[in-house]
């Protein structure tokens, strides 16, 4: 009899286990199961190289997607056309809160890509529509209007962004609040929140949200020279699609993924040279599943945690209106006029220097050699010299 009753027990913890065991294994694999996974891959499905595509299927995709998540027919299409004549095209879709306030925050991914661009940026992609999808659903609740952007041609050089913010008037620029930049934010190491090169409530706000975020490096990423876009140095999270906004004062936030290593400066995808696919043919969604698995869910996930509780908070529109007041003024603190100045500066003392030795060597010279002081220099001038005479 204890044999047996030791034989059902022991059956029953084997049950019990193989049971957990299936259940960890179903778990596991629920990622796939989500928003953030199925968006994902169908982005990848479709060719986004900079510039409308002949039957322009992506561009279609995303209008289609924008409407379905906000359950009306308002997205647009802002063409455009840039050097060569190529034509490029945002798709921009808006949740009007126009009767209870007049600022809006505009949210925005670039879409295109060389190839797949699973990280770079059809996560990015996914994570806006999802967040569009959580405000449509509490749209009620927003404390301003939301425009939403998937910018195109942004590896071309933010031409996108830039199209989008010349064609704001000033009192649209006055009037927003922030604006949100999803880039590449499920591959690398570490989830990234950058608001401006040093501490702010609106970043404050954004990372006591979630504990999946933490601030990107102050002091790290950043140089003097060169000046790519306009701010009066470089620095590593300029090279995406809230830069034109900040530069025209609006404030921004921008979510990233990647790591910042021990050594001053430097920045990199990962610490894992196989996960270091930006830009090139290896960023595709195999390679992002494998290389990450349910963790590119889990980052997308966080980002539009992130921001959708920011905006409904509370505090949000308070936090926001301060943040202008908190940006870093870049035409004084990183003028590249700075470094031209100190440069003109040295260059002057070291003229003066040099003048001032040549000047003691030229005397050295006349005091100190016989030559120097046969010729005329002390010499008496003659009277024909000193006086004119009249005939």
């Amino acid at each position: 009899m204890k044999k047996f009753c030791f034989l059902v027990v022991l059956i029953l913890l084997v049950a019990l286990f193989c049971a957990n065991g299936i259940a960890v294994a179903e778990t596991s694999d629920n990622y796939r199961n989500t928003k953030a996974y199925e968006l994902t891959k169908e982005i990848c499905a479709y060719p986004r190289k900079a510039g409308i595509d002949k039957d322009g299927a992506v561009q279609t995709y995303l209008i289609n997607k924008f409407n379905e998540a906000l359950g009306k027919d308002v997205a647009v299409k802002q063409t455009f056309t840039y050097g060569n004549s190529a034509e490029y095209c945002n798709v921009v879709a808006k949740i009007d809160r126009s009767s209870v306030s007049d600022k809006q925050i505009i949210i925005g991914a670039h879409y295109d890509s060389d190839g797949e661009g699973a990280a770079d940026n059809a996560c990015g992609v996914a994570a806006l529509i999802i967040t569009m999808q959580n405000f449509a659903r509490s749209a009620n609740d927003l404390p301003c209007s939301v425009v939403f952007v998937a910018f195109d041609a942004e590896e071309l050089g933010l031409l996108g962004s830039r199209e989008y913010v010349s064609q704001m008037s000033e009192e649209q620029i006055e009037n927003t609040l922030v604006m949100f930049n999803m880039d590449s934010i499920a591959n690398g190491d570490n989830l990234y929140l950058w608001c401006e090169n040093k501490r702010t409530s609106l970043a404050d706000l954004i990372i006591s949200k979630t504990d999946k975020i933490v601030e990107k490096p102050y002091a790290k990423g950043t140089y003097n020279l060169p000046d790519f876009y306009g701010y009066g140095y470089s620095e590593t999270p300029q090279n995406t699609d809230q830069t034109p906004f900040r530069l025209a004062g609006i404030p921004t936030a921008l979510f990233f993924s990647g790591t910042y290593s021990a050594e001053p400066w430097s920045y990199a995808e990962s610490s894992d040279v196989n996960k270091c696919v930006m830009n090139t043919s290896k960023d595709t969604f195999e390679n992002l599943e494998k290389n990450n698995g349910a963790e590119f869910v889990a980052k997308i996930e966080a980002t539009v945690d992130a921001v959708t509780s920011s905006v409904l908070s509370e505090n949000f529109a308070e936090v926001a209106e301060s943040q202008r007041s908190q940006l870093v003024n870049l035409s004084v603190w990183y003028n590249t006029w700075w470094a031209r100045l100190i440069v003109f500066g040295l260059l002057i003392i070291i003229v003066i220097l040099a003048v001032l030795h040549y000047r003691k060597l030229q005397k050295q010279s006349i005091l100190g050699t016989a030559e120097v002081k046969a010729n005329n220099v002390f010499s008496q001038p003659d009277a024909e010299e000193i006086f004119t005479f009249k005939k």
